[in-house]
């Protein structure tokens, strides 16, 4: 059996086009609402999962988490 492999995350402040993109084209307004609110927590600060995660290949859509509870939703 092989040695395990750890890779790390680095998070990069995406601008408006980067999370359109992540959407489909719909305004992250009408899809989290306008403050993008963690319903759990009260935060706005969230994350997108890899697309090579296990998330976003089982469910088939881009999904976000919140970076202060770890609340998941898809976008």
């Amino acid at each position: 059996m092989s040695k395990p492999i750890f890779y790390q995350a680095i998070l990069t402040k995406l601008n408006e086009t980067d999370v359109l993109r992540q959407t489909n084209g719909i305004p992250i307004d009408e899809r989290m609402g306008k403050d993008a609110i963690c319903p759990e927590c009260g935060q706005n600060h969230w994350w997108l999962l890899p697309k090579q995660g296990s998330a976003v290949r089982e469910g088939g859509k881009n999904y976000c988490e919140c970076l202060g509870c770890g609340y998941a939703t898809h976008l």
